[in-house]
């Protein structure tokens, strides 16, 4: 059933997506914490004749990845992933949702939602709860610091500087950083813990409430676009740097841990491979980043859990 999404998202969205609060990619750490999910979603995947529905769930944000039209629908490149998806796969029909971060994951163990999107990064903890689908788009990080800041070299600079960071829980950037914690308790990186939307967060890195943060480079290009943001520089992560962040470079679907899920997941990762050989993800990564950043071809074979 070939549809456009942009035109189809309507239920569910108009109500909730003005009310979304999503800090950043990747989850929050009590993913399977009881939220409230949105009251118009079937606790089942519905049955129409041949054709399944599935009810797919987001948090809205951040851009350029997702993000909120003024009519409630929702473009953005994971947007166009889905949809591209869903329109090689005939036997479904697929209905987005709009919850909040928390409910997302709440909503896949209950089984309210047969997939959500949201350019998850993976993390063990939640590949104990949840399947990944391939992954469709490859992380490059940036520092973000104020733009009369030495440019920061690495999470070392930042410890020994003194700086802090804030950040939501659980998203892939402060996984890493929390990790750094642990392995180096000599050189400690303050977390300042927010739900706020990223547009606050840079707003507090000029105005000094905070430091810095390592951001992905796109949501970075796509905040100053929109907002402006002059006060702020942006300096590369080097390789070694990077490496830091090698368990959360990737973005996945994710679906519950079931056969349905499980079956659902291999449908999807047919589609995403196809989409990865004949050019369509790269062709919707320079549409959306001026930049191929799709994962290697080897990464396209075996599920990451």
């Amino acid at each position: 059933m070939k549809q456009s999404l942009v035109k189809k998202l309507t239920a569910g969205i108009l109500t909730g997506a003005l009310a979304i609060s999503v800090t950043a990619c990747g989850g929050n750490s009590a993913d399977t914490n009881n939220a409230s999910t949105n009251a118009d979603v079937s606790a089942e995947t519905e049955n129409s004749g041949d054709v399944t529905v599935i009810n797919a769930v987001t948090g809205g944000s951040p851009k350029p990845y997702i993000s909120v039209e003024e009519d409630g629908s929702y473009s953005g490149y994971d947007i166009e992933v889905l949809q591209a998806v869903f329109d090689r796969l005939p036997q479904y029909s697929l209905n987005l949702q709009a919850a909040e971060f928390d409910a997302i994951f709440s909503g896949l163990t209950a089984g309210n939602y047969q997939i959500a999107v949201n350019n998850f990064s993976y993390n063990e903890k939640r590949a104990e709860s949840y399947y990944y689908s391939f992954p469709y788009d490859e992380i490059k990080y940036v520092f973000v610091q104020r733009a009369d800041d030495e440019p920061l070299t690495s999470l070392q600079d930042a410890a020994d500087r003194g700086y802090k960071i804030e950040a939501g829980a659980g998203v892939n950037v402060t996984n890493a950083i929390e990790k750094w914690n642990e392995e180096n308790p000599e050189s400690q990186i303050e977390i300042i813990y927010t739900e706020a939307d990223l547009s606050v967060v840079f707003e507090h890195i000029q105005d000094g409430t905070s430091d810095f943060r390592v951001d992905d480079l796109p949501i970075y290009n796509s905040y100053i676009e929109e907002f402006g943001f002059d006060g702020l520089q942006k300096t590369e992560l080097s390789a070694d740097e990077t490496a830091k962040f090698s368990t959360a470079l990737d973005a996945y679907f994710l679906f519950p841990l079931n056969d349905e899920g499980a079956a659902l997941r291999e449908d999807v990762n047919k589609v995403l491979k196809e989409l990865q050989e004949d050019g369509t993800l790269e062709e919707l990564s320079q549409k959306y980043f001026g930049a191929d950043q799709v994962p290697s071809a080897d990464k396209f074979e075996t599920p990451i859990n």
